[in-house]
């Protein structure tokens, strides 16, 4: 799910949790798992369609931010 479209649910309350996991593909970066009610999960993609990944922790808890979310779990 694009970011734009990830602001409009978390402004909608429709976000029911975030978490910063290992990305399948590249075990040394992380990438961000959305859950929205009803149960869908989503990875956090780019307006070019990409998995955004992060090469540290710090990077997706800064995009997260910027998203206006204050909290995630985080998996490894």
């Amino acid at each position: 799910m694009k970011k734009h479209e990830i602001r409009v649910l978390r402004e909608k309350s429709q976000v029911d949790s975030v978490k910063i996991v290992r990305s399948p593909s590249n075990a040394t970066e992380w990438v961000v798992l959305i859950k929205i009610l009803g149960g869908q999960s989503f990875f956090l993609i780019s307006d070019d369609d990409e998995v955004c990944s992060y090469a540290s922790l710090d990077t997706a808890v800064a995009e997260l931010d910027a998203l206006g979310f204050a909290r995630a779990e985080v998996l490894f």
